[in-house]
């Protein structure tokens, strides 16, 4: 709602055609897009009144509402950046694939053959978490390139690379 009113906003061309921006269009500064940001943010919190809130602003609508909120260390905070392609993997000998590469970890020894889901975060493809399917905790895998000489000697002694 907001950003679609901003000079420069990016419309999706139809196919065949596209679209170019106004020559006379001129685009917000940096300073000029945040204070123009956070005065919406304001307006749409505190008096936008939308009607699925039956007359109340969001912030009412937050303020009234009785779920318990949980403190997230910081330190697990990147896990809310993790995406997910949703498709189901198996751990093998040598770890688990994802994108044409291989990630290993020490906890995957013996477990060859369980289902796992791959959580990653773009653009790092240095590591991913591997979360056993159906279950909420994940364990770091880092790519098996790139692990460290001792994890390497450690798992070759276990026969799981």
């Amino acid at each position: 709602m907001f950003l679609a009113a901003l000079p420069g906003y990016a419309r999706q061309p139809r196919p065949g055609k596209r679209v170019s921006r106004p020559n006379d269009e001129v685009l917000l500064g940096f300073e000029d897009f945040t204070t123009q940001l956070l005065a919406w943010t304001l307006w749409w919190n505190t008096e936008h009144r939308p009607a699925p809130l039956r007359g109340r602003t969001p912030l009412e609508a937050w303020q009234d509402d009785p779920t318990p909120l949980r403190d997230v260390a910081a330190t697990d905070l990147w896990t809310f950046t993790l995406e997910d392609d949703g498709r189901p993997r198996k751990l093998t000998s040598h770890g688990v694939r994802w994108r044409g590469r291989t990630y290993i970890a020490p906890w995957m020894t013996g477990q060859g053959g369980i289902q796992v889901q791959v959580r990653f975060m773009p653009h790092h493809d240095h590591r991913i978490e591997v979360v056993r399917s159906h279950r909420a905790c994940g364990c770091c895998a880092p790519l098996a390139c790139g692990a460290a000489g001792r994890l390497r000697r450690a798992l070759d002694l276990m026969g799981a690379v």
